[in-house]
């Protein structure tokens, strides 16, 4: 791909879409940022201010020329906003319509969505690993916000010819996430020297973890990768973990701290399979390279050495 024109990425000061953009810009790639508000240390980049409603301002940053859209901007969890599924809804699906318009009206070589695997709900039983044909049967807004995007970003792809993808992505953790996350606070505490993190359910819901470095590194493969042709792929760090598990990996890391669970309550959620990352293989060329061991060993070090 012509490295003449930017890449645009939204999201930008949020956990995945700044990583993209450092590597990029490290790299020697031009890149112009975007986000609703600008990020707490500054990128070596054009940084602009728009919110994904705004199309006025999206439009001029498209129209001025740009070589793909890393789509990384939007609600980035189940956890946020609850309170406005509506607005969950507009902001994830429109934002993602509003900018795949652009795309096709001012010619974009490629585009890239930053999916979930919430957009699955329920996994088939019996499927493991689950696989992208999979039903997205998502019951939650922010779940249904990604499907309805993935959906507008294949039929762009095959109605109007666009080289564009949806990435599915596992549960991101790593340096600088600010969203609430289980993982983060139970890392977080260990960092801060507290011997108990209390938690509120029995640990043995299993989540597909996924490192930041792995998840920008998967959205530079796909930003690069051939004939993308609508497809999505399932994005995650490996097996899923329990969180009992995940407990006991930074509690060896950390063997002052420790994690308790509430014996027999259940955690509220969908229930899912172990997710198949060969499409990604085959298709994007990517699978991670960051196993949870490690880099829930490297977040704590780096939260003592940057946060605290």
């Amino acid at each position: 791909m012509s490295d003449h024109f930017p890449v645009l990425v939204t999201g930008s000061a949020g956990l995945i879409g700044r990583r993209v953009s450092e590597i990029l810009l490290q790299a020697g790639r031009q890149v112009i940022a975007t986000d609703r508000a600008a990020p707490s240390a500054p990128l070596a980049c054009e940084f602009v201010t728009a919110e994904l409603s705004d199309s006025m301002r999206l439009t001029a940053l498209v129209a001025g020329g740009v070589s793909a859209i890393l789509h990384c901007g939007g609600i980035s969890g189940q956890m946020l906003a609850r309170d406005n599924p509506a607005g969950i809804l507009s902001i994830n699906a429109g934002g993602t319509a509003t900018l795949l318009e652009l795309a096709r009206l001012f010619r974009v070589p490629r585009f890239v969505l930053c999916s979930s695997v919430h957009a699955y709900g329920d996994t088939p039983e019996g499927m493991d690993p689950v696989t992208e044909d999979a039903p997205l049967a998502a019951r939650e807004t922010y779940g249904a916000s990604k499907v309805a995007a993935e959906a507008a970003m294949r039929a762009y792809a095959l109605e109007h010819g666009m080289q564009a993808c949806a990435l599915r992505l596992g549960w991101v953790y790593g340096p600088r996430r600010t969203t609430p996350s289980l993982t983060a606070r139970m890392v977080r505490d260990a960092a801060q020297g507290r011997s108990v993190t209390q938690v509120e359910h029995d640990g043995r819901y299993a989540v597909p973890l996924l490192h930041v470095e792995d998840a920008a590194a998967a959205l530079l493969a796909a930003l690069d990768a051939p004939h993308l042709a609508g497809r999505s792929f399932n994005i995650v760090g490996g097996a899923s973990l329990p969180f009992t598990a995940i407990a006991t990996l930074i509690a060896a890391a950390q063997p002052n701290w420790r994690a308790e669970f509430t014996p027999g309550q259940a955690l509220p959620e969908y229930q899912q399979g172990n997710f198949s990352i060969a499409a990604a293989a085959q298709g994007l060329g990517w699978a991670p390279r960051v196993a949870p061991q490690q880099g829930l060993a490297g977040y704590l070090a780096w939260l003592q050495r940057e946060a605290f």
